[in-house]
């Protein structure tokens, strides 16, 4: 029964993409139509300049990946885990969140159901884990990011990797106060030895192989996706509908959320990567700066952050987790980032405000 609902499921994906296609090849047929043969050229240059750092920061960042040069991040744990007193099974569960989320919390999950961990030490190393693996995540998908956004992104990642690393720190922090009578053997390697996740390196030229590989399935999403959105974006700047949208937005909102705002959080719901493309074509016209991208990166994360959760992160954890753990996890970890997100978001509307 769940093939066939997953056999049905693909139909309809592939035919919802071949949908988008055809609409975004009818979006790009109809704008290029609408314009002069030199604004064309300017846009089909802008065009071609911004897959072009796509795909060359996409490859490159894939074989620092797959050479495992991040590797240091293991390293960066071991303090940390010796700071918060969590046993060693925790720790293997923190090295190996870096690779696999899922795999680190079947870890945890089977230690606690085997009474080798306590359900405290549990929730706090799945919290820990889960800003782990959105780092490690974040580090495969941030290179075609900063291709099309260049400073701007470096500025997005260090947030998001700071309030992460913040909330880590929390967590391990709450962990340490607990009593030493609640640490489960963590004196005893004996009991639970390290095992370090070890991650066989392909040959160079696999490497290159598979870097090329991710850098075409990237760059088919920016064909798909964020050009036909960045190309739309353009014509109605042109058109002047972004200066006739002002007069529906609240005058006191309209210097925070001018409609260029807006539109990149709508391209946001398509994925960061749409989001970066429409922001790229926009800053490059000169009508948002830096601060205005990153609010509107900030909020497309409070709107599409809980559709994420119901689809993917709930049910992943509760089928890992009992389920009360497995909820009380994620609620933790989504309402951590809705916090910061929301600070992220006022600390840019009063950064706007003073300049003004």
């Amino acid at each position: 029964m769940r093939k066939i609902i997953q056999k049905k499921l693909s139909a309809w994906r592939r035919i919802l993409w071949l949908a988008w296609c055809m609409l975004g090849l009818l979006v790009v047929a109809f704008v290029l139509s609408q314009s002069s043969s030199s604004a064309n050229l300017r846009i089909l240059m802008r065009l071609g300049r911004l897959i072009s750092l796509v795909g060359l920061a996409t490859f490159i960042g894939s074989i620092f990946e797959l050479r495992n040069w991040t590797k240091f991040a293991s390293a960066l744990l071991k303090p940390l885990i010796a700071y918060a007193r969590l046993p060693q099974l925790a720790g293997v569960a923190m090295v190996t969140a870096i690779f696999s989320n899922n795999a680190a919390g079947s870890l945890l999950a089977g230690s606690f159901a085997e009474g080798r961990i306590s359900r405290f030490e549990m929730r706090i190393s799945a919290i820990c884990n889960s800003y782990i693996a959105y780092i490690s995540h974040s580090l495969r998908v941030m290179y075609p990011i900063i291709g099309a956004l260049g400073v701007v992104a470096l500025y997005y990642f260090a947030m998001m990797f700071g309030a992460g690393l913040i909330i880590t720190l929390v967590a391990m922090s709450i962990c340490r106060l607990r009593p030493l009578s609640a640490i489960s053997s963590h004196h005893d390697p004996s009991e639970h030895p390290s095992i370090p996740y070890s991650k066989k390196l392909d040959s160079w030229p696999q490497t290159l192989k598979k870097s090329g590989r991710r850098s075409k399935e990237i760059l088919i999403r920016v064909v798909c996706i964020t050009i036909p959105l960045y190309i739309l974006v353009s014509y109605l700047n042109k058109t002047g509908f972004f200066a006739a949208w002002k007069e529906f937005v609240p005058e006191i909102a309209a210097p925070f959320f001018p409609p260029e705002v807006l539109s990149i959080m709508a391209a946001r719901l398509g994925g960061l990567i749409s989001a970066a493309g429409v922001a790229s074509e926009l800053l490059h016209q000169g009508t948002v700066n830096s601060a205005h991208i990153l609010l509107a990166l900030f909020a497309g994360n409070v709107i599409t952050n809980p559709i994420r959760t119901l689809r993917r992160n709930l049910p992943s954890a509760m089928g890992i987790f009992p389920p009360r753990d497995g909820l009380f996890i994620v609620m933790v970890m989504q309402s951590s980032r809705l916090l910061f997100a929301l600070l992220f978001i006022l600390m840019l509307i009063g950064y706007l405000h003073l300049n003004l």
